[in-house]
């Protein structure tokens, strides 16, 4: 039984947040000194609740308010009632997922979602483990991928091996670049494949990569395809690449961080086709399909490599026998401790089942289409990139404006938004073009949010155009 006093804050801190949900303002960001005035944080001295409460209050007030349907600026937006409370239970009973008999039900449940995850990728007898992130599935998968093609590097390292080469696109995660450094591959060893003009990895550049690097006495030994670029929402045409991968014996992971998601609807999944082909993909589900941060997996067609590449001695005291038919999820994590991450997934899609999933997602594609249509319509909106899923980049360009203020003017917009309150958007650069890139991902948005967008958008350019022309 709690104490009267921490039951009383709990209770205030639910209605607190209930009260933060229901305001959908974002809220422009306080400047680090404000921040620090505003809130002790020194830690040392004990506090009593009441001011742990005043504590809760303020970093409600001050964070980021990513549940807004004003707020466009990552790959994740929203808020999911299923997936919060699975985040309550998850904290609740704090369980790990080393063990079977630490996390029973959570054991079973991520078997399940992982066997349903593979399954609509097409991989017969896939699994996998879920992991913090889409960097750190797209690290598991490379270290699979060195594992498949040099196992003795897991006891002898890398001394004396000959070079080993990774091919991404010129548009990848930059993840892909790091997990070279963190696996001691080394940057330099990473060919990046040209694009062509839509952002998609050029099957032919990839083709002569290869052969450039057996050329000259490389291993090639990973390919990384993108579904779902960053930056433009790209797809790299994976039956092509998987063709190439055939052909060299190269390991074919798909890094579907961002895009993984349409595979559950009926008219998008042809985005991913051939994905089965692949032998692993990384898949956030944090992202569209509006779990709470974080909720990764990284799934592969033979998933007993990441047994064999977790299988080292000391483990005796956590596996006490390893003839148990208990499955065991930390024997192929690289984790030891680690929380539990599928039951709010799991609750969210027992709440939609796939047909409302399915259509989630098919509304957030007719989002990104409505907004590329008011940016087509607009007098002073350039679309800059083809519209292929959630991604939508654009300029703001009136009528006189010097083209190498363009990009300048752009971001001016889109922080006088942030400024002013309006929305949050954030802004990149494609092929030295900086722009904005708007991402359509709250399940909540509709065209009114969209038009209220573009109707501030416009009207804070014309209020500031006379600063530039």
């Amino acid at each position: 039984m709690l104490p009267e006093d921490q039951e009383k804050l709990l209770n205030d801190i639910h209605s607190k947040v209930i009260e933060y949900l229901s305001d959908i303002d974002i809220k422009p960001n306080k400047t680090e000194k404000e921040i620090r005035s505003e809130i002790d944080l020194s830690i040392g001295k004990s506090s009593d609740l009441n001011q742990i409460k005043v504590l809760f209050d303020k970093y409600l007030e001050y964070s980021t308010k990513t549940n807004s349907p004003k707020f466009f600026n990552q790959l994740f937006s929203g808020f999911s009632t299923t997936g919060y409370i699975g985040e309550i239970l998850s904290t609740i009973t704090n369980n790990s997922m080393y063990t079977y008999e630490m996390s029973p039900v959570a054991t079973l449940i991520e078997i399940e979602l992982l066997n349903k995850m593979s399954g609509l990728i097409g991989y017969e007898n896939g699994g996998g483990t879920f992991v913090p992130g889409g960097s750190s599935g797209n690290f598991l998968a490379m270290l699979a991928a060195r594992h498949y093609r040099m196992p003795a590097v897991m006891n002898s390292g890398l001394f004396g091996v000959s070079p080993m080469t990774i091919f991404v696109s010129k548009d990848c995660h930059y993840s892909m670049i790091k997990s070279a450094n963190q696996l001691g591959i080394g940057t330099d060893n990473i060919i990046k494949v040209d694009v062509d003009k839509a952002g998609k990895m050029i099957p032919d550049a990839l083709d002569h990569a290869i052969q450039f690097s057996l050329n000259i006495g490389s291993t090639p030994f990973f390919v990384g395809a993108t579904a779902g670029t960053t930056v433009r929402g790209c797809f790299d045409p994976i039956q092509e690449i998987a063709q190439i991968c055939k052909k060299y014996n190269v390991w074919f992971h798909i890094d579907a961080s961002w895009g993984g998601s349409v595979l559950l609807s009926e008219k998008h999944r042809n985005l991913m086709k051939g994905c089965y082909q692949s032998d692993s993909v990384t898949w956030c589900t944090h992202k569209a399909m509006a779990q709470p941060l974080m909720c990764t997996a990284i799934l592969f067609k033979n998933p007993s490599i990441l047994e064999s590449l977790n299988d080292v001695a000391g483990t005796e005291y956590l596996f006490h026998n390893k003839d148990t038919k208990d499955p065991d999820l930390g024997k192929q994590s690289l984790q030891c401790g680690r929380r539990v991450d599928v039951l709010k997934l799991w609750l969210a899609w027992k709440y939609y089942g796939d047909s409302e999933y399915g259509k989630k997602i098919d509304h957030l594609f007719s989002m990104a289409k409505y907004a590329e249509s008011m940016i087509i319509k607009s007098k002073i909106l350039n679309l800059i990139s083809d519209v292929n899923y959630l991604n939508i980049c654009f300029q703001i360009k009136p009528d006189g404006m010097n083209i190498n203020q363009v990009g300048i003017f752009t971001v001016a917009v889109r922080d006088e938004l942030f400024k002013n309150g309006d929305a949050m958007v954030n802004y990149a650069e494609i092929d030295g073009r900086i722009c904005m890139r708007l991402v359509t991902v709250n399940f909540d948005l509709n065209t009114k949010h969209i038009d209220q967008l573009f109707s501030d958008i416009e009207s804070n350019a014309y209020k500031l155009l006379t600063n530039y022309i």
